[in-house]
């Protein structure tokens, strides 16, 4: 069985995910791959497997072989609807379609669309209902240019009974985490059908791992244990690696003058709250803040807007703001960059809107604004009511958690008190610019929005000025 998913599409650019799952290696030279209408050349030698071959921390069994590869297609013109199409020998070739991003933020008639998902559990029976709601959209003539993964779009370790209150062995585990990748990738009642309608940018979460990796965690028996943990990550990793590509490097990519750094806040993590980033992130991150045009949208795994966690050890999940090293060198990048920044993300279980202004000054010309949007669950996790960190909605603190000479220091954290939600379901955002400003009309479709064919709350948001 063949499958195709748009990953990360540019203007000229599109990376397509080909998986052969349940298919001989010595078949692979028979699959073909067309981008409308055209052959692209699908290398034998690219091809990569899972389970990879060999660890030191984890044997493999075998539990899901399958093979893939990410074929980068170039040449493409911008703004365009593409067809692309994967078939083994004569055998019936399955589908995908996506859209090149424009050259230029539009107007309001021509808006950019992107839509912001987290917090995806398939055992949750409602979140077949996610399927529809996307379907909705496409019908309303809302298709989006891309969708955005901001984290937990898996849930290795639910539902919580199986892992709260059991240990397993390290090919149970294998087996477990699977078919939970399966179940979401491949089956009916997954996402299977939404992700090969459109572009795909995935950042990861705790829950690609497990909850509050890669510290143990009271919630998943086995990570207690440091040669089961250490397994556990392997796979884990592998997996990640092989549905929703690499993304310990940052993901860089423009629609100008919006300017998109998508970087993954937990694969590079470390014990103890030392380093959030490897070296390579750092460099990217540095590199995006210095940028002095344009308005910066920054996709995390974590809200930015948050205080120190009053949640420690294995039962919570540590914030951004608990590295505090890490943390402050990330909002002083963002407090002192020339331009104004949107932060995407989501982790909470509930969406909201906030933002902190900056005046004009030696560092810029006119005010500059962060502004966090969060979108979250898109269908909640067993027990996601009673295991959030947070519980119900709650504000963004009055104040970071930072020192007190920090470039935010002087700013207070505003939150827009007219979304207030918990629901499950999706944001869409509509990104456009009158002149010089930016703005972005927020819209919540929510699973129970299906009937009403309408959104649950629209407004829409100034964004800053670009430089």
């Amino acid at each position: 069985m063949l499958y195709l998913v748009p990953h990360l599409v540019t203007q000229r650019s599109a990376r397509l995910w080909l998986c052969a799952r349940a298919v001989d290696r010595a078949e692979l030279g028979a699959i073909s791959l067309r981008v409308n209408g055209i052959d692209v050349p699908v290398p034998v030698k690219d091809w990569q497997g899972f389970p990879p071959a060999g660890s030191s921390a984890w044997q493999p069994t075998g539990a899901m072989p399958l093979h893939y590869q990410f074929i980068d297609q170039g040449t493409l013109q911008p703004d365009r609807l593409y067809e692309a199409s994967a078939s083994l020998g004569d055998s019936e070739p399955v589908q995908a379609r996506f859209n090149t991003l424009p050259e230029q933020l539009g107007d309001e008639t021509k808006p950019l669309r992107v839509l912001l998902s987290s917090c995806y559990f398939t055992g949750n029976k409602r979140s077949r209902l996610a399927t529809s709601l996307f379907s909705q959209l496409d019908r309303n003539g809302l298709r989006p240019h891309l969708r955005i993964w901001a984290g937990d779009q898996v849930y290795l370790d639910a539902p919580w009974y199986e892992f709260a209150i059991k240990s397993h062995s390290v090919p149970e585990l294998e087996q477990l985490h699977s078919a939970t990748y399966a179940r979401t990738w491949f089956a009916d009642q997954g996402l299977g059908r939404v992700l090969t309608q459109g572009t795909n940018v995935f950042c990861t979460d705790d829950h690609e791992l497990w909850n509050n990796a890669p510290h143990p965690s009271a919630t998943a028996l086995d990570t207690s244990e440091p040669s089961k943990r250490k397994a556990w990550q392997a796979m884990a990793r592998a997996l990640g690696q092989t549905f929703q590509g690499d993304t310990a490097n940052g993901q860089r990519f423009r629609v100008p003058p919006l300017d998109f750094l998508v970087l993954d806040t937990r694969v590079n993590r470390s014990e103890c709250c030392e380093g959030l980033f490897s070296d390579t992130q750092w460099q990217q991150l540095r590199a995006w803040a210095a940028e002095p045009n344009g308005l910066g949208v920054l996709v995390l795994g974590q809200p930015i807007f948050e205080s120190v966690s009053k949640r420690r050890g294995s039962f919570g999940d540590y914030r951004l703001a608990d590295y505090e090293r890490d943390y402050s060198e990330l909002m002083d990048l963002i407090g002192r960059s020339a331009r104004s920044t949107a932060v995407l993300t989501g982790d909470v279980h509930f969406s909201r809107i906030a933002r902190s202004s900056f005046p004009a000054g030696a560092i810029a010309r006119n005010e500059r604004r962060v502004t966090e949007l969060i979108s979250s669950p898109l269908a909640l996790v067993a027990g996601g009511e009673l295991l959030s960190l947070f519980g119900n909605w709650v504000a963004a603190p009055a104040k970071a958690s930072l020192p007190a000479r920090h470039s935010f220091s002087g700013t207070t954290l505003q939150t827009d008190e007219s979304l207030r939600s918990a629901s499950e379901g999706t944001m869409l955002l509509e990104l456009y610019r009158r002149g010089q400003r930016v703005f972005c009309t927020v819209s919540q479709w929510r699973l129970d929005d299906l009937d009403a064919s309408r959104p649950s709350f629209r407004q829409e948001y100034f964004l800053g000025i670009s430089q």
